[in-house]
């Protein structure tokens, strides 16, 4: 087996594909990991051109107002074993309402995925989705609730497991074209039995 171990290609700035910083509108996609079939999602590098959920299954929306969501991907070096990247979302619970307590303890207790639109979307819109944690799933790593703070909204950070790794920093969700994305996002990936 071998590795890539050395920079196949220029790191370039291009004057027609600047960079914006940002999520593009108010939600995102949060998918039960174990929903996902895996066996039928198609991944090439870093691109995902299809992603499958299993029978019956769906995503759900997760919803923000102004710019009080944000995802991040870091470099998680690593002495004993293979390096890889750290992903992280994070999100709020606008309120303290009992729904909302029950998500808490549903996040508390699963593994997910995150799929949201980015204000950077690259050439043709081709790279407007990205997705977290598709290899490993991210996990509830952080969540507060003060009365006095934040409105008393309920503050989360789904994250990679410490010691699990992702390949890349993220990944793009890209099938035909943005509106062919977008339909697939908007309708949550939801798989039609």
């Amino acid at each position: 087996m071998t590795c890539i171990n050395k920079l196949s290609g220029d790191i370039s700035f291009n004057c027609d594909d600047k960079p914006k910083r940002g999520l593009a509108g108010q939600r995102a996609v949060i998918i039960n990991f174990e929903d996902i079939d895996f066996g039928a999602t198609t991944k090439n590098g870093a691109t995902i051109s299809n992603l499958t959920l299993k029978d019956g299954t769906t995503g759900y929306k997760i919803e923000w107002y102004k710019e009080l969501a944000s995802a991040s991907g870091q470099f998680s070096p690593n002495e004993e074993d293979i390096d890889g990247f750290s992903h992280s979302f994070m999100g709020r619970m606008a309120t303290s309402s009992l729904s909302n307590a029950k998500a808490a303890k549903e996040l508390k207790e699963g593994r997910f995925v995150v799929v949201y639109e980015s204000k950077y979307q690259g050439v043709n819109q081709e790279e407007a989705f990205k997705v977290l944690g598709i290899e490993t799933g991210l996990q509830l790593s952080e969540m507060t609730t003060n009365t006095n703070e934040n409105s008393g909204s309920i503050l989360f950070t789904l994250s990679t497991k410490e010691g699990e790794y992702e390949e890349y920093p993220f990944n793009i969700f890209s099938e035909a074209s943005y509106s062919t994305s977008k339909d697939t996002v908007d309708a949550l990936f939801t798989a039609v039995v």
